[in-house]
């Protein structure tokens, strides 16, 4: 009979502090292992520590959910002021002298409302800001009673963000002649160009190399006879591969003509008329592909013009009458070199609409985004982080200068468009200037005669982060750049130096908000200017303290904020022990585990860190970067908190910059925790409007255990947070009219998440549509499919082989 091996076992309270060197011990009530060194017992994984660490991290995400929180003391927002002793500082927590008083703003005991102008305490976010509408505000606080002393120390937290400003204009252009259509661009060698029509002239040009040195100075492409004179409709240029530059002009005299320049400023190509039949040139539009052909939109009163020029500046396709019955005032051509197509926007008559061409120039996708009302202005530009064009217009609505600004973000495929309209009432817009994931451009509006703003506005979800940046009131119309080092210019028409209409040039800076803070203690006859941190001294002392903070914004639209100050008298002597605690943090709920690491300079000192999940009732030392096992595992009120400690006669004191925390709890019946759903058709779908996206109706289920999918309105809802594959098919057959767009995408909380599928048919099949993306969702969020056809009446059909709706639970 063969015995099995047992190694020595028991509980482990019972484990003894000692064993034989190699002798293994096993706990029969935890199942851990350990063996003895002669002195000691040890886990056997302590003996490894890569394999404990590797263990840690695949324990973590073993559980349902991780949350991580980074804490940088920009804010108060999570410090627990009550309970905090050490001094919070510049973005640091360090020892400091026990304060005399704290403000956090939780209260307005100390808010000297009568003397304070434009300044709002919001109790509920603890914070201090100026009021809606004001760019400087000033705060001042009741009196503060302090020891009797003639020095105190000022601790303050605030948040000073920056605005664009406008510096002061210099004159571009030179005297005796008439200037019109200004523009600034960047050439393919990272040089500036800075350019104008001067009235019978030509072109004079401007540019500069990277470091501000001049490379070239004169007209280029000069104007023959006396034809080219004012008025220019429109102007617009584009940089090919070659590194030339291509000028379009648009005039009533002339109609519509070409030409090219060196990179030198020499001639390429001298002026080339456009031959575009009767009437006047409206607007013009340039773009260059990735095979280096310039696409010239030309359009008059009764249709528009395309033409194509290949790299050596010969015409080599020529399209009237691309777009006809009315005159096109804006056009406005840009080029998708992921998909190598170009799109086209033009205001048509009182319509605002967005074309597509494909590299053989044929027209793929028009769609009519909304209409614009008379003399309405437009822009457009194709975004290669979003992979979405980006446009915008004004819109005339009914009084004389009632103008609204809606900004547009359409698929590149669809034009499937997502709108937002501005609260700015302009009913002129330059064009767009990409500035990293921001735009800006600039308005003109008739309620402000001789007014222009510059606003910012986020390309993600098209929101106005700024519009109150004012231009000078010498200025007209603003046309924005971005130079070779990134600043942000523009050019514009000006009449303040003589008659003749000349150039100014104007440069954008980061203007920053500030707050700034004094302190008296002779009842105000004597202020001084406190720097957080440094130490004030008064002439004689006092046992009263007055604190005054100024905050100052270049816009009405962003405010710097106060986020509590501390007054502090006296030195540090001996060895100071403090303490930083944290408010309830961001977590997973319950908190099982939870892993901390921190940005910290020890100095001469020490610090130690203990965590809590029930809000501090209990704290368990942790140690910086492992993983942190709570005894309780069902409590749900994460804090921090560092025991900082500065030893007697010390320097320099231990220091924390931020900390980061990750908490996470369980898997305990996975089996039974992730989605798995398939819902399919009852009945054929007829898709009635045409160039409209309609919800696809999945109104039965196969599959669905935890109940997630609505029948009644054909949606997933999500109950448990995590990453999911999403899997849509649909057999869509097409009408008869073609060529025909058909398309699937899946949409999360009624936005459009991915395009699924997306074809073009020539006649009148069912075709197979489908495609599958993971994306990541929370409890609440839901999902539904969408089809699409471009002409009236295409039918999806319900055939569970093909038209199906599926997700499952990663993660």
């Amino acid at each position: 009979m063969t015995l099995p091996i047992k190694l020595k076992r028991g509980l482990k309270a019972k484990l003894p502090s000692a064993a034989s060197a190699g002798e293994p011990l096993f706990t029969t009530d935890t199942h851990e292992l350990f063996v003895g060194t002669g002195e000691s017992v040890v886990p056997i994984a302590v003996s490894d520590p890569t394999l404990a660490n590797r263990v840690e991290e695949l324990e973590m995400h073993r559980s349902t959910v991780v949350n991580s929180y980074s804490e940088e003391f920009d804010t108060l927002a999570f410090v627990d002021s009550e309970k905090t002793t050490a001094g919070i500082v510049g973005g640091r927590v360090t020892p400091t002298v026990t304060p005399d008083f704290t403000e956090d703003f939780s209260t307005t005991n100390y808010f000297d409302e009568s003397n304070s102008m434009g300044v709002t305490v919001d109790t509920t976010n603890r914070l201090l800001r100026n009021t809606s509408g004001i760019k400087n505000g000033i705060f001042y606080a009741k009196p503060i009673t302090i020891p009797s002393t003639d020095k105190v120390t000022i601790n303050a937290v605030a948040n000073e963000p920056s605005a664009y400003a406008f510096s002061e204009a210099t004159r571009f252009s030179y005297s005796g002649s008439v200037f019109s259509q200004p523009m600034g661009f960047t050439d393919r060698a990272n040089r500036t160009w800075k350019v104008a029509l001067v009235n019978g002239t030509g072109i004079y040009a401007k540019v500069t190399n990277p470091d501000g040195s001049l490379s070239f100075e004169g007209t280029i492409l000069p104007f023959k006879g006396n034809t080219h004179t004012l008025p220019f409709q429109t102007v617009d240029y584009v940089v090919d591969y070659n590194n030339r530059v291509w000028f379009s002009i648009s005039n009533t005299s002339l109609g519509g003509v070409v030409g090219v320049v060196n990179s030198d400023g020499t001639t390429f190509k001298d002026w080339y008329t456009l031959y575009i039949g009767s009437g006047t040139v409206v607007a013009t539009s340039l773009t260059v592909d990735i095979q280096n052909r310039v696409w010239a939109f030309h359009s008059v009163s009764s249709y528009t013009r395309l033409h194509v020029f290949n790299s050596d500046g010969i015409l080599v396709k020529d399209m009237t009458n691309i777009l006809s019955s009315g005159p096109t005032p804006y056009l406005r051509s840009v080029y998708d070199p992921i998909r190598n197509q170009v799109a086209l926007g033009i205001m048509h008559g009182n319509f605002f609409r967005a074309y597509l061409f494909d590299s053989s120039f044929r027209m793929i996708r028009n769609i009519q985004l909304t209409v614009g009302g008379e003399n309405s202005s437009i822009d457009m530009m194709y975004d290669p982080v979003l992979d979405k064009y980006v446009a915008i217009q004004t819109i005339y609505t009914s009084a004389t200068t009632s103008y609204s600004v809606k900004l547009y973000s359409l698929h590149p495929e669809t034009l499937a468009q997502t709108t937002s309209v501005a609260n700015i009432n302009a009913n002129w817009v330059s064009r767009l200037v990409a500035d990293g994931s921001n735009y800006h451009f600039v308005y003109s509006s008739n309620v402000e005669l001789n007014k222009l703003y510059l606003a910012t506005f986020k390309a993600a979800d098209l929101s106005v982060i700024d519009s109150s940046v004012t231009i000078s009131t010498y200025a007209g119309k603003h046309y924005p750049f971005k130079d070779s080092n990134g600043v942000l210019r523009s050019l514009s028409l000006t009449s303040r130096y003589e008659t003749n209409q000349s150039i100014d040039e104007y440069s954008f800076g980061a203007s920053k908000a500030t707050v700034t803070l004094a302190v008296t203690n002779n009842n105000g006859l004597d202020w001084i200017n406190a720097i957080p941190g440094e130490e004030v001294t008064f002439p004689t002392p006092s046992t009263s303290l007055l604190l005054r903070a100024r905050l100052d914004s270049p816009t009405a639209n962003l405010s710097p904020e106060l986020y509590g100050y501390r007054v502090i008298t006296g030195t540090l002597t001996g060895e100071v022990i403090q303490e930083f605690v944290s408010t309830k943090l961001p977590s997973v709920s319950p908190i099982a585990h939870a892993s901390l690491t921190a940005d910290q300079t020890l100095q001469e000192g020490s610090i130690d860190w203990y965590l809590s999940n029930n809000g501090g009732a209990t704290w368990e030392s942790t140690i910086l970067g492992r993983k942190h096992s709570f005894k309780n595992p069902l409590y749900a009120d994460l804090r921090v908190k560092a025991v900082i400690t500065s030893p007697s006669g010390s320097v320099k004191s231990p220091v924390i910059s931020g900390y980061t925390i990750t908490s996470s709890n369980l898997l305990l019946n996975p089996a039974k925790s992730g989605t798995n759903l398939t819902a399919t058709m009852s009945a054929d779908q007829n898709l009635s409007a045409p160039d409209t996206f309609t919800k696809i109706n999945f109104n039965t289920t196969t599959q669905d255990e935890l109940q997630e999918f609505d029948k009644n309105q054909s949606r997933f809802i999500t109950k448990v947070p995590g990453d999911y594959l999403i899997i849509g098919s649909t057999r869509i057959k097409s009408p008869t009219t073609s060529p025909n767009g058909l398309h699937l995408d899946v949409r999360i909380n009624g936005q459009l998440h991915k395009v699924l599928n997306s074809i073009v048919s020539y006649s009148n099949h069912a075709w197979c549509l489908n495609g599958s993306s993971i994306v990541r969702l929370q409890p609440g969020d839901y999902v539904e499919l969408f089809g699409y056809s471009f002409f009236a009446n295409g039918v999806v059909e319900a055939l569970p082989t093909y038209s199906y709706f599926q997700i499952k639970q990663l993660w």
